[in-house]
């Protein structure tokens, strides 16, 4: 009989089941939200909230994106949010883990985007013991940090406190005003058992639509009086109009009146609509300004912005009168027009619904000029301009075969060229702001994406990561220059990670490129602004990425696109830029 050498037997033993805890609670209410990732990096002070993140995920739940910085995660889940429409949520250790969001946070809050941020806490026993990273109320303080960059901020000091406490950041954020919510919770909370069901199996997370019928009875009458004496109506369309699109169209339409939007508004109406006349302020086109001051307009309806710097052209008094009737869903931005002639606080979208309503009784449409009732159909001087709206250098989109260095209204025309409409458009700080806002009219404008009210570089990488995540088989194109990615573009690793088909092109002018043209126009003193000389597209493929490096029209041209987003991960385009053309970074 021949023997045979047996090899030893491995058990299979069943996985233990782990007793729940308060992060499997917190886990139980983000999957009830529909919540699908969770950006951050895990430290010791957390990791039993990543160890139910990890259970979360094995039964199809939410899942953790490991990310290479805090604020990176707090771009993410911005990004993730705009696209989505749900909360975006990110988590960090405590002491740097925690202080690293807060640029994140800050834009969130300014922005209005709905962000959960978690961050760990050392032990309660531990509080003024100078324990390892302690940001408790006796040293740094995080929570006194975040007090006004969040709309909701408190520290869990009891298990009893954690689960209510939870449904009112979570409740907080999804309502007016909109904004980030902050839970501090100590290493030894997270670990304690939570209960067998949750306590607010439905939270009432559906924003109230709120419209105040005085102030509307008041603008209403006003309206019909105003084009009864044939006068003129114009319209100021802010970012915070997103929802109110169809109800901004159909009432310009219906009294004849043009848009005019701010920078971040320039996502809300169709560029191409014979009635939109382009941005006003800051990179914005004169036939905005013309549309706001002309002598003709009375009435300027301006919802959904907070009548900044940037918006008003730096508050440029011949806008700023008692013409402006200011509507918003949130108080707090009536405290910036205290010039106008009505404050009407309501939910935009709901607001602009009833106004209609009640001048579709009083007026016909069909009121528009000759010129403008014959089609409201896209009209184009060129395939990348409206016809209606005037730019300063209209010519400066082609791109011939002898372009070096290429500039970037030409990337601006390959991009509407060459990408479906569908496609999400992350606009980071910088020179590309100008660029875009000025030059860029993209056929679907809701799918163009930007952070101006803190205007945080490297936004526009983060976010494209967290919208890619939220559009899968979306194509995602971040704009960026090569100061933000100098400064985020260790996340390209997250993008590499996820196999993110995203394509980022770099505006590489080796400087501070929109600070330097901006300072030699109002500044005194000669000041370095150069960047050092750096090849992207190695960075790229060190990190697993694909690069380029664009110096001229052909490289550019010999591009394949659609092979590139099939190839299923990231793309860098270095594109080496004119460091002395300036862009449009005026006031318009």
């Amino acid at each position: 009989m021949i023997s045979q050498a047996s090899s030893p037997i491995t058990l299979t033993e069943p996985e233990q089941i782990q007793p729940r805890n308060m992060s499997d609670l917190i886990v139980d209410y983000l999957e009830q939200l529909g919540v699908e990732y969770v950006f951050g990096i895990p430290g010791g002070h957390n990791s039993a909230f990543y160890e139910a993140l990890a259970r979360s995920e094995r039964r199809g739940g939410v899942r953790a994106v490991l990310t290479c910085h805090e604020t990176g995660a707090a771009f993410m889940a911005d990004g993730y949010a705009r696209e989505t429409g749900k909360i975006g949520v990110c988590c960090g250790t405590t002491g740097p883990g925690s202080t690293n969001f807060i640029t994140g946070l800050a834009s969130a809050y300014a922005e209005g985007i709905p962000l959960l941020v978690i961050t760990a806490q050392t032990a309660l026993p531990h509080f003024s013991w100078s324990a390892f990273q302690e940001s408790s109320p006796d040293t740094i303080d995080t929570v006194a940090m975040f007090k006004h960059c969040t709309r909701y901020n408190t520290l869990v000091t009891h298990p009893n406190q954690l689960e209510r406490k939870l449904a009112a950041a979570l409740t907080t954020v999804l309502h007016s005003p909109f904004g980030p919510a902050h839970l501090s919770i100590p290493v030894n909370i997270f670990r304690v058992e939570s209960p067998s069901s949750l306590a607010y199996p439905q939270l009432a997370t559906q924003a109230a639509a709120l419209v105040d019928l005085k102030a509307l009875d008041e603008l209403d009458s006003t309206i019909n009086n105003i084009l009864d004496q044939g006068q003129t109506i114009a319209i100021w369309v802010g970012q915070d109009c997103t929802e109110a699109t169809p109800e901004i169209m159909a009432l310009a339409e219906l009294i004849n009146a043009s848009i005019v939007t701010t920078q971040g508004g320039k996502t809300c109406v169709n560029p191409y609509h014979p009635l939109v006349k382009g941005v006003f302020g800051f990179a914005g086109h004169q036939t905005a300004r013309q549309a706001l001051t002309d002598d003709s307009v009375v009435l300027i309806l301006a919802a959904g912005m907070n009548l900044g710097q940037w918006e008003t052209s730096a508050w440029d008094q011949a806008l700023l009168t008692k013409k402006i009737v200011h509507i918003h869903h949130a108080r707090d931005y009536f405290k910036s027009s205290p010039m106008a002639s009505l404050h009407i606080q309501g939910t935009i979208k709901t607001t602009l619904a009833e106004l209609l309503k009640r001048l579709q009784k009083t007026r016909q449409r069909g009121q528009l000029k000759p010129e403008l009732s014959v089609s409201l159909s896209p009209e184009f001087s060129q395939p990348y301009q409206p016809a209606q709206i005037t730019v300063k250098e209209p010519d400066s989109y082609r791109l011939s075969e002898d372009n070096s260095p290429v500039k970037p209204q030409q990337l601006i025309g390959e991009l509407i060229q060459h990408f479906p409409p569908e496609t999400r458009y992350l606009v980071d700080v910088g020179n590309w702001l100008a660029w875009t806002i000025h030059y860029f009219f993209p056929p679907c404008p809701e799918n163009f994406r930007l952070a101006v009210a803190t205007a945080p570089m490297g936004w526009g990488i983060g976010s494209a990561i967290g919208t890619a995540m939220g559009a899968k088989n979306t194509p995602v194109v971040c704009l960026t220059g090569d100061g933000c990615f100098l400064m985020h573009g260790n996340e390209l690793a997250v993008a590499v990670a996820e196999k993110l088909p995203i394509i980022f092109i770099i505006l590489n002018d080796q400087s501070f490129g929109m600070v330097k043209h901006r300072h030699r126009q109002t500044g005194v003193e000669s000041l370095e602004f150069a960047l050092p000389s750096v090849d992207f597209s190695q960075i790229a493929r060190g990190m697993g990425a694909n690069g380029y490096i664009i110096r001229n029209s052909q490289d550019l041209q010999e591009l394949d696109y659609e092979a590139i987003y099939r190839d299923g991960k990231p793309t860098v385009l270095d594109v080496r830029i004119d460091s002395e053309y300036v862009p449009p970074i005026g006031m318009f």
